[in-house]
């Protein structure tokens, strides 16, 4: 299969998702580096790196700083499989602050929690902890986030909602119901927490980002979001990672317009139908599908695309709307189907997400 197949195939899996909403079923900143977050470990461990997950041969990949520094094609330098889930379409990823990796198998609708010691190898790991759905609490869930109390936020794409669950129900497993839930957000796709604790959204089907303030997340029910933004296809097009930069604009992934876009903190106030403050179209389209994003401890901006390719734009190239060529590019070996990027350790001085 030609790479030019394969990212039509990850395109059409991204735009199925988004807009039909379904799934197949098989297939500041410094120059050094900030502490680790409270709880984590101050040496350097095996599992340090980038995360990702693959939905075709399914994995779980990390890549170290090293192979982060390179170009061309690579292995992972850990690669984990499990018989936990299968693993096999778009597989969401997010640290807690103890290090344990939590994945939302959408393909199965069940969240995986893998603790530090099964993620330092190449194995078979089987997940420490497993949340199941109950009452169709989770369904084809493609988005994780943590808030500051340490609960785990999921968007579920095919239901419409977004559920909570709180660290003791992540630490007991099995059939757990969410401690809220919130409807009517249409098709949920990635998450991200901003400063001020409000939870922004991405929602593929109706090309568009939406904010919920803290008071909207505290009970279950079906809120009208603070803020939208919009835009229709000239500005998001199956919008899919989000991430918030260290000075407080939100990057967004969009899967069918081949580009990032970044709106600035009185956009992100504002709402409504605007013009991102920054668009970047990766040199000769190298990003077929941009899906997940995620910023490292130098303010550089990482775009995974469904097609197994990591690229990695520096500061310096995010300040205004252009073409770059990525600094690093990573075509990722015998993987494909990425979906969603994380950092360990969590990267200090950002916003949660």
């Amino acid at each position: 299969m030609t790479r030019s197949s394969v990212a039509h195939r990850i395109l059409l899996a991204v735009v199925a998702f988004t807009v039909a909403c379904g799934y197949d079923g098989t297939s500041p900143y410094s120059q050094t580096p900030p502490p680790p977050p409270d709880g984590a470990p101050s040496s350097t461990t095996p599992r340090d790196g980038l995360w990702t997950a693959s939905g075709s041969d399914p994995a779980l990949l990390r890549f170290g700083a090293t192979q982060l520094a390179a170009s061309g094609t690579v292995a992972a330098g850990t690669t984990v499989t499990t018989a936990s889930a299968s693993l096999r379409t778009l597989n969401a990823i997010a640290f807690d602050d103890a290090g344990t990796m939590w994945v939302a198998s959408q393909n199965d609708s069940l969240l995986l929690g893998f603790a530090a010691g099964r993620l330092e190898t190449t194995n078979v790991a089987i997940a420490t902890h497993v949340i199941a759905p109950a009452n169709g609490s989770l369904a084809a869930p493609t988005g994780l986030a943590f808030d500051r109390q340490k609960r785990l936020w999921v968007a579920n794409s095919t239901a419409g909602t977004l559920v909570r669950y709180e660290p003791v129900q992540l630490s007991t497993g099995g059939r757990q119901a969410p401690s809220v839930t919130l409807t009517g957000i249409g098709r949920p796709t990635a998450l991200a927490f901003d400063a001020s604790g409000a939870l922004w959204v991405s929602d593929g089907n109706a090309n568009r980002i939406a904010k919920y303030g803290a008071a909207k997340l505290a009970a279950s029910g079906a809120p009208a979001p603070d803020v939208v933004i919009s835009g229709g296809a000239s500005t998001l097009q199956a919008p899919a990672g989000l991430a918030f930069d260290a000075d407080g604009r939100l990057w967004v992934a969009n899967g069918e317009r081949r580009d990032v876009v970044a709106f600035g903190a009185a956009q992100l106030v504002a709402g409504g139908s605007v013009a991102p403050a920054i668009v970047l179209v990766p040199s000769n389209r190298s990003v077929s599908v941009p899906t997940g994003l995620a910023f490292d401890d130098a303010g550089a901006l990482w775009v995974v695309s469904g097609d197994g390719l990591l690229a990695r734009y520096d500061r310096l190239q995010l300040t205004a709307s252009g073409e770059p060529s990525a600094s690093a590019s990573l075509r990722v070996d015998a993987h494909v189907m990425l979906w969603s990027l994380a950092f360990w350790p969590k990267v200090r001085g950002l916003p949660i997400n």
